[in-house]
């Protein structure tokens, strides 16, 4: 009975042990060091050539699966240019994290990806990591009067960055509706 009793105590102990000790040498789970933010709220700040500011909100404070995000429309003018910049922020605490920091800080490991549902609306990225565009700031050109979709997605990229939207995880995707009139 004793021995029995050593086998099931003991050995489960001995394997966990040995399950979760990591020696020196070993390499660093890559997922350790880049654990996943919350994004709660996405929020473009537009300028146009006349210095009118424009404020569009996509926000989710309580995460996914519960209620459904809040989203502003987008209503653009036709024929315009806007300087736009967006912010990245975790507002499920009692404080509002500003993630767009800590994006900027890794901008050679993330990528902002936009994706438009018009030929009406192209979109370029004017800021860089030096090497590739990333997309926190974009100058955004209308054309006709149409209504369709603006899809913004934050790539995560480390060591995998090329300059296209395809490698990494997406950290948070969004959609606005939008109007150009």
């Amino acid at each position: 009975m004793k021995t029995t009793l050593i086998k099931y105590l003991l050995i489960p102990s001995i394997i966990f042990s040995v399950g979760c000790k990591r020696d020196k040498g070993d390499p660093e789970d890559p997922l350790d060091h880049n654990e996943e933010e919350l994004i709660t709220t996405v929020e473009l700040h537009f300028t146009n050539s006349i210095g009118s500011h424009i404020m569009a909100t996509w926000s989710d404070i309580d995460g996914p699966g519960g209620m459904d995000p809040l989203i502003d429309s987008l209503f653009l003018d036709t024929n315009s240019v806007y300087d736009v910049s967006i912010e990245f922020l975790n507002e499920s605490g009692e404080e509002a994290e500003d993630m767009t920091h800590e994006i900027e800080e890794e901008d050679d490991e993330h990528l902002i990806c936009f994706d438009v549902s018009s030929d009406n609306l192209t979109i370029d990225r004017t800021d860089s990591d030096g090497t590739f565009e990333v997309g926190l700031m974009s100058k955004w050109t209308t054309s006709e009067a149409t209504i369709g979709s603006v899809t913004i997605s934050l790539k995560h990229q480390p060591d995998v960055k090329d300059g296209t939207c395809v490698p990494g995880e997406t950290d948070v995707e969004v959609t606005f509706p939008m109007v150009i009139e």
